[in-house]
């Protein structure tokens, strides 16, 4: 199978952009201690000119690096981490996205519907 990205975005109404990539950072450890490839943060595109530097990253947005047979241990991360922050996550997975807290049966179907589409992919 190939490997598959996740975007992960989290969303805290009123925090500061700052306060995002902190729960991003924190998130991005939990991530990391799994089987997932790698955890980076987005980015949203080229810098102005002049800015130190070449890119402009997304606050609190994270792209996955992970084997498809994965995504379910992450989908168990990020419904473990939420349930201990003040804040909602979006979910985009292969271009399905799902926002707010993350219930056991929603993670579950997030996973089955990710998996029948890898299984009809060419």
């Amino acid at each position: 199978m190939e490997p598959a990205t996740v975007s992960v975005r989290i969303r805290c109404p009123g925090a500061e952009a700052e306060d995002l990539d902190d729960l991003a950072q924190n998130l991005r450890e939990a991530l990391l201690d799994t089987d997932v490839d790698d955890v980076r943060q987005e980015i949203t595109g080229a810098a102005q000119a002049g800015a130190k530097s070449g890119e402009v990253l997304a606050a609190g947005a994270l792209v996955v690096a992970l084997a498809p047979t994965v995504v379910e241990s992450l989908m168990t991360i990020v419904a473990s981490w939420l349930s201990r922050q003040p804040s909602d996550v979006e979910i985009e997975v292969d271009g399905q996205r799902f926002r707010g807290r993350v219930t056991r049966s929603e993670r579950d179907e997030l996973v089955a519907a990710y998996l029948r589409r890898l299984d009809t992919k060419p």
